[in-house]
């Protein structure tokens, strides 16, 4: 249990700093499924079903586009939540299967609508440093200035860190109950849900986003690539 806590701990870290490459700093895209998840293995291991992760998720939250007023679902959240399941699974848990990683999917996916309710919230707080930093600067405070930016900082890695290790603590119990309670052929759709269902999924949602006459070729492309991929990496077999 100790070493589960220090995990979550590490994970809440981990998940703070790259909540803040999202869009509060450094801005260096670090915070994308396809980059973040894969990160974690190098911490966490399993790396093979994490690369695998951090690939798909980037396809299913390939829509969530940061753009003016627009406040998306937080792919970050929602992806390190998933891959934060999957990973603690297999570390302290048992195998990383396929069923297991259908699991961390589903239970990971609705806590990029709580990211969003989260940023939107995070948006209104800043409308208030924003003041504060007004009357800073009229009132000749350098340091109250100063502080203004590492308020909001920190307001953003504690909104990720808290949803993504909640997320995944909360997450990581129902898994390991469902893994342990569903028998063989709840096991084999899972399975098919994870190998078909959401890479297609995540492909479609990728064509949604392509408005250009080529979408359809580039698409093809995309999916020999990605059974390319699928095939070398076998997160599991197949019952």
């Amino acid at each position: 249990m100790l070493a589960l806590l220090a995990d979550l701990g590490l994970l809440a870290l981990l998940g703070g700093l790259f909540g803040l490459d999202r869009r509060a700093a450094f801005q260096l895209m670090l915070s994308q499924p396809i980059v973040a998840v894969p990160a974690l293995s190098l911490v966490f291991g399993h790396r093979p079903e994490a690369v695998w992760l951090g690939c798909v998720l980037q396809l299913l939250w390939m829509s969530a586009v940061l753009y003016g007023a627009n406040t998306p679902p937080n792919e970050t959240v929602g992806a390190l939540t998933s891959a934060g399941i999957a990973l603690l699974y297999g570390r302290h848990i048992g195998p990383v299967d396929d069923a297991v990683l259908a699991l961390a999917v589903l239970l990971g996916a609705p806590t990029a609508l709580l990211g969003r309710a989260a940023d939107q919230r995070l948006d209104r707080a800043g409308l208030a440093l924003a003041a504060r930093a007004d009357a800073a600067a009229q009132a000749g405070d350098l340091r109250a200035l100063a502080r203004v930016p590492l308020a909001g900082l920190l307001r953003v890695f504690g909104s990720h860190a808290a949803l993504i290790t909640v997320g995944t603590g909360l997450g990581l119990l129902v898994a390991w109950g469902l893994r342990a309670a569903i028998g063989q052929t709840l096991t084999t759709g899972l399975a098919a849900l994870t190998r078909y269902v959401v890479p297609a999924l995540g492909l479609g949602v990728t064509l949604a986003m392509v408005r250009r006459r080529r979408g359809l070729g580039l698409g093809v492309v995309f999916f020999v690539v990605l059974l390319v991929v699928l095939g070398e990496l076998e997160p599991g077999a197949l019952p």
